[in-house]
């Protein structure tokens, strides 16, 4: 599957996802940047052996202030996401059209927490599909202590993981069957305000409509 389809299909997955639990969350949140960094899926259970998923070559960005996120994911597509959980509003934004899109809801892999030592309620908040939540414990990721958890599925196979820093309270590593990513040289500090606006000068287009769902499934 070339990236220019992963994206149409991610796209079409966020516009399923509600969005669900972010404004209560945002008191706790600190503003940072961060690289994203694109790494191989969790084994399938039962799966032979197989190449590590195509992800994009280039890291993606993401910039989080309070309640606020911007991922630009950059090479071919240039298309950045921005979500505003006190506003409940996520948009998809074109630059080299001039163009945005609305969303129903933002990417179900990055999102705040009320506690990072008890995380499950927030997670399984923002995912539509319906996952057991078990608390895997705490791991250092990139330098940075974080608390592990796993999604599993009806039958009790591991299908997503995700790693919620203890500090920011907020997932920096995840992880499912097609694909994962992780933050790397997170860096605090207040971000400029027009990161996370639509800018005036650009156009509405249809909204997307899909019946895809998020976290665990193929599409991603």
């Amino acid at each position: 599957m070339t990236l220019i389809s992963r994206l149409k299909l991610d796209l079409a997955r966020l516009a399923a996802v509600g969005l669900l639990g972010l404004a209560p969350l945002a008191a706790h949140a600190q503003s940072f940047s961060a690289d994203v960094m694109y790494s191989a899926g969790l084994a399938r259970p039962g799966a032979p052996s197989a190449p590590a998923a195509r992800t994009p070559r280039e890291p993606s960005k993401l910039y989080v202030s309070k309640d606020r996120l911007r991922l630009e994911m950059n090479g071919i597509t240039g298309t950045v996401l921005l979500v505003n959980g006190g506003e409940g509003t996520a948009f998809a934004v074109f630059p080299s059209r001039k163009a945005y899109q609305p969303l129903v809801g933002p990417p179900s892999e990055y999102f705040w927490v009320e506690n990072a030592a008890d995380a499950c309620s927030s997670w399984q908040k923002v995912m539509t599909q319906r996952i057991t939540c078990e608390k895997a414990g705490a791991e250092e990721v990139a330098g940075r202590q974080t608390v592990k958890y796993v999604g599993k599925n009806a039958a009790g196979a591991p299908i997503a993981a995700v790693w919620i820093d203890s500090a920011l309270k907020f997932s920096i590593k995840w992880q499912n069957v097609d694909a994962g990513a992780e933050l790397r040289d997170i860096k605090l500090a207040q971000q400029a305000e027009e990161l996370f606006s639509v800018p005036s000068e650009y156009s509405l287009l249809t909204p997307l409509k899909s019946k895809t769902k998020g976290f665990g499934q193929k599409s991603h």
